[in-house]
Formats: C-alpha cells, structure tokens, sequence
C-alpha cells in the first residue's frame, strides 16, 4: 500500500476519533467511499469505548 493511501486512512481515522471524543453522532460521517468511511468510523467507536472507559 502507498503511503499516501495510508495517511489518508490513519486521517479518516483520527478524524472519526476526534468527532466521537467531541460528542458527534456517527451520521456525521463526511466520507463516502466505503474504504474511508470503515476507517473514520473505526476510530468514531475507539473514541466512544475511550469516552465509557473515563467515566
């Protein structure tokens, strides 16, 4: 896999991440293409089990 392709996920990711930390719902998504999408919300739902694990 390219690096270019690769940051572009780890962005999606980080992305979702940062929405869910800040309380948005996962219909928030901007992404379309399912590659991107899978990985913003991969890091939505590492954001919601973090926010249960802090509280």
């Amino acid at each position: 896999m390219k690096r270019q392709k690769r940051d572009r996920l780890e962005r999606a990711h980080q992305r979702g991440y940062q929405a869910g930390i800040t309380g948005h719902s996962k219909e928030m998504c901007p992404y379309q293409t399912l590659n991107q999408r899978s990985h913003w919300l991969g890091g939505w739902r590492k954001a919601m089990e973090d926010k249960v694990s802090f509280a």
